[in-house]
């Protein structure tokens, strides 16, 4: 059995008290009066998006995080935009392209109802993505996801990533 650093451990137990309250307090409220998050909360909504969902493997906790009607301006290769079926499945497809896909956050910025994230991911590609077979290549790249959050989950995300760097070191492509 693998052992969790005490780090990870304590972050986990801290999104989880943040996050539990938020999302109880936005399946309680009436349509059009919802609770009013913290930046921190908005925070810890965010980081759920690549702790709970990438790194520790569990596409169901999007359940929890993102709202029915999520927008999802995806880049990369995905359609312009997804509602939160397809944000499921784009992550999905990733989890499965790279079985030990790893992001880490270099930046967050919040304001008001945004969260702003600069992160790297790295991964062994396994899998197919989108029209790439499997190629046994490590890749990494980087990106910037904009969440916007409103009652308590996430309801809009743009999102941006170096998809050409990522797609030339899965293939000979040059860069």
């Amino acid at each position: 059995m693998q052992r969790v650093p005490p780090a990870v451990s304590l972050l986990a137990f801290t999104v989880a008290l943040t996050i539990v309250p938020v999302v109880a307090r936005a399946q309680t409220m009436t349509p059009g009066a919802c609770p009013k998050t913290t930046e921190a909360e908005n925070l810890a909504l965010v980081r759920a998006w690549h702790e709970d969902v990438i790194n520790r493997r569990k596409p169901e906790a999007l359940k929890d995080i993102l709202a029915p009607e999520v927008v999802h301006h995806a880049a990369g290769g995905y359609p312009k935009t997804m509602n939160a079926a397809g944000v499921t499945a784009m992550m999905n497809d990733f989890l499965t392209a790279f079985p030990d896909l790893r992001y880490t956050v270099d930046k967050f910025i919040t304001q008001d109802d945004h969260v702003v994230e600069r992160y790297t991911a790295t991964g062994t590609q396994r899998g197919p993505l989108g029209d790439l077979p499997p190629s046994g290549r490590t890749a990494t790249w980087t990106g910037i996801n904009i969440f916007r959050i409103a009652c308590g989950r996430i309801v809009e995300v743009w999102s941006e990533v170096d998809a050409v760097s990522r797609r030339s070191q899965l293939t000979d492509a040059p860069r």
